[in-house]
């Protein structure tokens, strides 16, 4: 019933009717509700007609921000605020910039000037071959001087080994204990958060519940049902 409305308002609108006369037809009392009528399953007006707008399909760069991957995720830290490049590298188990430059390129990103950041590009990505494998960021020692080496390695980069090891976070999560059995809840999130939950429970070492346990307390905290969350957890 409704396409072959919608059908016969397109007609009248192709045969030259205005909105007008179409509203009055079907004894709307507005053009209006024709308007609400096309809104509401996903048409939009040209001036003319209405119209479905094409789905709007994401490039391949704008994929790859949401992508659960080591090197998008190291695109995201770069894109942050402040962010160090060599903090970032070394954070992610590479020696040197060049070092996650060679990694980030043998998966299709390359280092964009502009932004500071890398990219993606998927013409590189096809030229790259998919058997080159990972670069290992620190030597496996086997020998007297392969110690050495790693001896020596790590001095040279004690300074920034150790402020990675001492670095807090302010965003300590408190923990929870709430009554109740555990009971599974599937929620469909939009892929960009999905990301976002997955790379803070990956770099600061916290399982997805607590996060979104403590996301629910903080939430019913701030919006008026502090009493209700109160006589739930577990003191």
């Amino acid at each position: 019933m409704e396409d072959r409305r919608i059908n016969e308002i397109l007609s009248m609108l192709a045969d030259g009717k205005t909105k007008e006369e179409i509203a009055s037809h079907y004894n709307h009392k507005s053009w209006k509700t024709l308007d609400m009528y096309f809104r509401r399953r996903g048409f939009k007006w040209d001036g003319n007609t209405y119209f479905l707008p094409s789905p709007v399909t994401p490039t391949a760069e704008e994929d790859s921000l949401f992508t659960q991957t080591k090197a998008a995720q190291i695109t995201r830290q770069l894109g942050q605020r402040y962010a160090n490049i060599e903090e970032i590298a070394l954070k992610h188990g590479f020696s040197t910039i060049d070092e996650l430059g060679d990694y980030m390129k043998s998966h299709g990103y390359m280092w964009n000037t502009e932004q500071n950041t890398y990219t993606y590009d998927e013409r590189l990505k096809k030229t790259v071959s998919t058997e080159q494998s990972e670069r290992i960021a620190f030597p496996i020692a086997t020998t007297d001087a392969d110690y050495g080496g790693l001896l020596a390695f790590l001095t040279k980069h004690q300074e920034k080994l150790m402020q990675l090891l001492e670095t807090q976070t302010d965003a300590t999560l408190p923990r929870y204990k709430f009554k109740g059995a555990k009971a599974n809840k599937t929620l469909g999130l939009p892929t960009s958060v999905q990301v976002l939950l997955n790379d803070y429970s990956k770099e600061f070492n916290v399982t997805q519940r607590d996060i979104v346990e403590v996301a629910l307390a903080d939430f019913f905290r701030r919006y008026g049902y502090e009493e209700q969350l109160n006589q739930i957890i577990l003191m």
